[in-house]
């Protein structure tokens, strides 16, 4: 079979990156095990020695607000998150988060392809367990993203609005930084998956869960390539629990299941989620996530003990409503055959006409007024905020051309995946 023939290069070539992922350290991203072990809770802490926070003023993505996030740290520390220069390592800061501070946090740079020296809007991740200090909120870290290429700062926010109202999806709300005094703008605020997330989704004890992000997008990560764990992890899927009620055993059994002909996919993956997942990747037109332009990219997936199946879950999908460059009349299969998981959905006509019912009923569950309502809902509550951001990369024209060209996109979508449903 096509799939059995690329076997033996997948497994050399993964095994090659695996070595040299452990060489050089994995990349920043969602959860990273900050965690692991803790059990999930509002305020609660990690172990004995570690203080306790204070509650925050209001919840820490409380998406009807624009968040006020206020660091002090020493310059030489901020310049070399700019200069990203000191890779992971953990810098000192106070933090002040709507009001109420919180001492001794842990900030370094983070991100994929914004994480480059002289970003002036670099994203940052803000550690409150670095160490010694409780969990904020319940949360043990957050996501700080910079938007420096995004013109209108709100597609990701508009697009996880879009997964969340389908499937589990991160929160996101808005926030203004300022470090040292300086005013850094708007930025995204996006919650990890990690415990306390996945725990907001699914019932305890906690399964494990997977970062999928391909070092090379035309290497599938849902081949099946033996029963050997090793085969697939760390690389290229990275382990973000600790200590799960389960181990990646529950791999092999996954992909040999999604790889047979025809394929069980029922007894293994929670098709109605992967159904919902992928309904919203067509919605919003992302180029990343299971569904990449060249192949699976940058996503996650959780293993449910108490269902036994895999549930994929939504992860930075930034590059949405046209800002890559995609059409909105691109066929609703156009990318069903980017690996061996989708392909299920596009070849065996049960999942194919499953897939068909999920994409009508997300037209009806997110019909398009309400979504150009929450585009123009983002925009109104940011708009000030974005306009007086003096480091973002774009003019303030650019900024207000984009709501109306994200509408627009949508329109057009929203009226070319109803023609291909026939509705």
């Amino acid at each position: 079979m096509a799939r059995e023939k690329q076997l033996v290069g997948v497994v050399a070539v993964f095994a090659v990156l695996s070595a040299a992922a452990g060489a050089c350290g994995g990349g920043e991203g969602g959860g990273g095990g900050s965690g692991a072990g803790a059990p999930p809770g509002e305020g609660g802490t990690t172990g004995t020695n570690l203080s306790q926070r204070p509650s925050p003023a209001v919840p820490l993505f409380d998406g009807d607000r624009v968040h006020e996030l206020s660091l002090e740290m020493s310059a030489e520390d901020w310049q070399s998150i700019l200069d990203d220069s000191r890779a992971d390592e953990w810098r000192h800061a106070k933090l002040t988060y709507d009001g109420v501070v919180v001492e001794n946090v842990g900030v370094h740079p983070a991100g994929e392809s914004s994480r480059f020296a002289g970003n002036v809007k670099m994203s940052i991740r803000i550690k409150f367990t670095a160490f010694d200090g409780g969990p904020f909120g319940g949360y043990h870290d957050i996501n700080v993203k910079g938007e420096y290429d995004d013109g209108s700062m709100l597609r990701e926010r508009l697009a996880l609005f879009v997964f969340g109202t389908l499937i589990p999806a991160p929160k996101a709300a808005h926030a203004q930084l300022t470090v040292n005094g300086d005013l850094r703008g708007l930025f995204t605020l996006r919650q990890d998956w990690d415990e306390q997330s996945i725990a907001e989704h699914f019932s305890q004890p906690l399964g494990p869960l997977y970062r999928l992000r391909p070092y090379n997008e035309m290497l599938d990560p849902y081949i099946y390539a033996g029963t050997d764990p090793a085969t697939y992890v760390p690389q290229p899927w990275e382990p973000k629990f600790k200590m799960p009620a389960r181990g990646d055993e529950v791999i092999a059994p996954f992909l040999q299941a999604i790889n047979s002909n025809p394929s069980p996919l029922e007894s293994v993956s929670d098709v109605d989620e992967l159904l919902g997942y992928l309904a919203a990747s067509a919605i919003v037109m992302t180029t990343d996530g299971l569904v990449g332009n060249s192949g699976a990219a940058d996503h996650f997936e959780y293993f449910d003990p108490q269902s036994g199946k895999f549930s994929v879950l939504p992860w930075d999908p930034d590059n949405s409503f046209g800002s890559a460059g995609e059409v909105p009349t691109r066929s609703i299969y156009s990318k069903l055959g980017r690996n061996a998981y989708v392909m299920v959905v596009r070849d065996q006509s049960n999942y194919q006409e499953r897939y068909r019912m999920k994409l009508a009923e997300a037209l009806g569950k997110l019909p398009l007024a309400a979504l150009h309502a929450e585009a123009d809902r983002i925009y109104n509550q940011i708009k000030d905020t974005a306009h007086a951001d003096p480091v973002k990369t774009f003019p303030n024209d650019t900024f207000d051309w984009n709501i109306t060209n994200i509408k627009d996109f949508a329109a057009a979508r929203y009226a070319s995946m109803q023609g291909q449903l026939g509705n």
